[in-house]
């Protein structure tokens, strides 16, 4: 009696299971083409620029795939669909450069991600991953549904602030005072306000310089008069001419919301 009770209780769950998994696939059968990428995906959400020149952030969804490749060049190939509020991404090919970059590297894609969007489904072959995510003009927030194949390198990543900045510095270790000199003459302008990223996510700015001798903490800071922060360039042209020396290990760079630079090292 024990065994014949087993066998009905083993045959309901694969029944249940099998129906679970017919009802997915069913769902998004007309996206479904059997092609297979052989790479695990790893995706973030990103604000990007697409030209270089002044432009406000793009939304983006960045495709990493797990595997490395030897040239640095190598893309994902994608079809999107829109679905309501759900976006739709069925992983096509790895497409292969026609002239290599000769450097070890992921391949990589950026698919636009709609601010109205809260859900994203991946199909990759047969198998299909879900996650719910969350948008509005503070954050990005990623909440895990089902996966197999991919990754969320992120669950929460900020948004770049309208009218911010960043201010990046690193110096050698006998100049260390410039990151606070410089710091302090910005701060003279009432128009600055620091601020920080309160919480738990990924900053959309460099958080440090990268290969200093002293890679200082970035700040952060808001203004309400785009001709304020145009004057940064003439000032730190001014502070770069007196105060850094050539070959002195330091650099400082200005970082805007909507892709002005300002260097140190060049004329701005």
């Amino acid at each position: 009696m024990k065994k014949l009770t087993l066998i009905i209780l083993s045959i309901i769950i694969f029944s249940c299971n099998t129906n679970d998994e017919g009802t997915n696939e069913t769902e998004y059968s007309e996206f479904i083409t059997g092609n297979l990428i052989e790479t695990e995906i790893n995706f973030m959400a990103e604000e990007i620029y697409t030209i270089n020149e002044t432009q406000e952030p793009i939304l983006k969804l960045k495709l990493i795939s797990s595997e490395i490749f030897p040239c640095v060049n190598y893309t994902l190939s994608t079809t999107e669909f829109i679905k309501g509020n759900e976006l739709i991404i069925r992983f096509d090919e790895i497409i292969e450069p026609e002239i290599c970059l000769t450097a070890l590297g992921p391949a990589i894609s950026y698919i636009d991600l709609p601010i109205n969007t809260n859900k994203l489904t991946f199909i990759n072959g047969n198998t299909i991953d879900k996650y719910s995510i969350d948008i509005n003009e503070q954050k990005i927030s990623v909440t895990l549904i089902e996966n197999n194949f991919t990754t969320s390198l992120y669950n929460k990543t900020f948004r770049i602030p309208e009218n911010s900045f960043a201010y990046v510095c690193g110096t050698n270790t006998n100049n260390t005072n410039i990151y606070t000199d410089f710091s302090a003459i910005i701060e003279q302008n009432p128009d600055f306000i620091e601020f920080e990223f309160d919480g738990e996510g990924r900053i959309p700015y460099p958080e440090t310089t990268d290969g200093n001798w002293v890679n200082h903490p970035s700040k952060y800071y808001k203004y309400t008069e785009s001709v304020e922060f145009n004057s940064l360039a003439d000032i730190l042209n001014d502070y770069s001419t007196q105060n850094i020396e050539e070959n002195s290990g330091v650099t400082i760079s200005i970082y805007s919301w909507n892709n002005i630079k300002f260097y140190s090292w060049i004329e701005n």
